[in-house]
């Protein structure tokens, strides 16, 4: 165990590395000067810098020095919380990101959460009834929602729900120049103003990332219903029910365990596109907008905080792995 252990925060040092690595030369590799705004179009959001603006960022980024002593003073920057500043903003990078993370963060979580339990528990009805109406309903309904882009289901919630019936509103995270009171009910009235906000993204978020879990815990469950110490389960006599969450539920959970955090990279992708079509304050829009200015400074950052985000849950999630499966080799060595 300790091992294996070792062997895996080996592996996950190296990709960290590498990450970092990556966030330095990749902006560097591209053609042309960094600071240069004007493509030429008349389109870009970014007013194009001064000589006096321009000369002092070069001298803040190091671009005249040599890409050693550049890569050295980002390291040392990294190691002491420096993110850079932001060219288009004029402000600090991690200012701009500890502003737009927690929207961020709340889609994902409710978005992995509630899809990975919603997906794993239809999966597992669609495959215990294999063949039947309910299996074949579900994945008919999966297998057109896992096709469909998180940002179509976007645009189609805000016209049918937004635009048509006017539930929820068009855009943002919460209302404008909305007051609250002070005190529990002035909060808790702001927080039930974000949530329905946040309900539309979240949704198409959801949609989207359930079908996935549907189709692979019904594959383990039709794979499980066929394992002989289900028929005895059932031989002495145990409902169908408790068969499903004692015995199966938990051998279910190990694959799923290990596609949650393969998931989680997808659906931070997807969060980005879809916090675009709603307007919602996070790191998608802040990254579109600075795709918009060229802010390469936001762009590093939000790539490597992402990277480094996800690498982190799959390391936990691979920890919990190896964890649970020396818990049931010990459990079958004593039995």
């Amino acid at each position: 165990m300790r091992g294996d252990v070792g062997r895996l925060l080996g592996r996950y040092l190296l990709l960290v590395v590498g990450v970092v690595l990556l966030n330095f030369f990749l902006p560097r590799m591209l053609p042309g000067d960094p600071l240069n705004f004007s493509s030429g179009e008349g389109t870009d959001a970014a007013v194009p810098l001064s000589e006096t603006a321009r000369a002092q960022l070069r001298e803040y980024y190091d671009l005249d020095d040599s890409l050693g002593q550049q890569l050295e003073n980002y390291l040392s920057g990294l190691a002491g919380g420096d993110l850079g500043w932001s060219i288009a903003r004029s402000a600090p990078v991690s200012d701009l990101i500890i502003d737009r993370l927690p929207w961020t963060l709340a889609l994902l979580i409710v978005a992995v959460i509630v899809s990975s339990l919603v997906g794993t528990m239809l999966g597992m009805l669609a495959g215990w009834f294999q063949g039947r109406l309910v299996d074949r309903l579900l994945i008919f309904l999966t297998t057109i929602f896992a096709a469909l882009p998180e940002f179509l289901v976007a645009i189609g919630l805000l016209l049918a729900l937004a635009v048509g019936v006017g539930w929820f509103p068009l855009f943002g995270g919460q209302t404008v120049f909305a007051t609250y009171s002070a005190g529990p009910g002035g909060t808790m009235h702001q927080v039930l103003n974000i949530v329905w906000h946040l309900t539309l993204p979240a949704s198409a978020l959801v949609i989207t990332g359930t079908s996935a879990f549907v189709l692979l815990s019904r594959d383990v469950t039709m794979q499980l219903r066929r394992e002989p110490w289900l028929a005895v389960a059932r031989a002495k006599g145990l409902p169908e029910r408790h068969i499903a969450r004692r015995h199966a539920l938990p051998n279910v959970a190990l694959p799923l365990l290990t596609y949650f955090g393969l998931r989680l990279g997808a659906v931070f992708g997807g969060a980005l596109v879809v916090e675009r079509v709603f307007s919602v304050p996070g790191l998608g829009l802040l990254t579109f907008q600075a795709i918009r200015a060229r802010d390469y400074p936001v762009l590093q950052a939000v790539f490597l905080l992402s990277s480094l985000g996800v690498l982190g849950v799959n390391l936990v999630v691979e920890l919990v792995y190896l964890s649970l499966v020396a818990r049931r080799g010990g459990s079958a060595s004593r039995g």
